[in-house]
């Protein structure tokens, strides 16, 4: 009787751990953040089942955009253009952490940030509101200009498909 129940708890567990496995898919770099092409030991973004990990994003025109908020918004326009390849939109995202860097006189524009997310969400078109983390960081772009960098978790709708 004993080794019956054995079997049948054996079975379960087995049933419950492969329906709980998912599927992972590595997304290259894009081109806006990596112009040169270079073979980087990182991906753009990781699919894990419903959920997209994004990696840091910059804003692919720092040379042009020196504060904080116009950086937010690059890198939130150019996140959105990514985002609809992977069937998704800002409206999907439940998390980012903003990493700031300080500016020439060494001070953190968490106002900027702010401001350029607020243009994005809980807005009229787009009321979600994803949860949020702000860190204060030397950032690896800030020999070139970067005041700011992104990062998102971004969950699948039931509705949607692809990924």
């Amino acid at each position: 009787m004993r080794i019956k129940h054995l079997a049948v708890l054996a079975a379960a567990l087995m049933v419950s751990t492969t329906a709980s496995a998912q599927t992972t898919k590595w997304i290259p770099l894009t081109a806006s953040q990596n112009p040169s092409g270079a073979d980087l030991p990182f991906s753009q973004a990781v699919w894990v089942g419903d959920t997209l990990y994004v990696s840091g994003w910059l804003d692919p025109d720092i040379a042009n955009h020196h504060d904080t908020k116009s950086q937010t918004v690059g890198i939130l326009e150019d996140v959105q253009k990514f985002l609809k390849t992977q069937n998704l939109t800002l409206g999907d995202v439940v998390m980012i952490r903003e990493f700031t860097g300080p500016d020439k006189d060494g001070k953190f524009d968490v106002s900027g940030v702010r401001a350029g997310l607020d243009a994005f969400f809980g807005t009229k078109d787009q009321p979600g509101k994803p949860a949020s983390t702000g860190i204060f960081a030397r950032l690896p772009s800030s020999d070139r200009g970067g005041l700011v960098e992104l990062d998102f978790i971004v969950v699948r709708p039931k509705s949607s498909s692809g990924g």
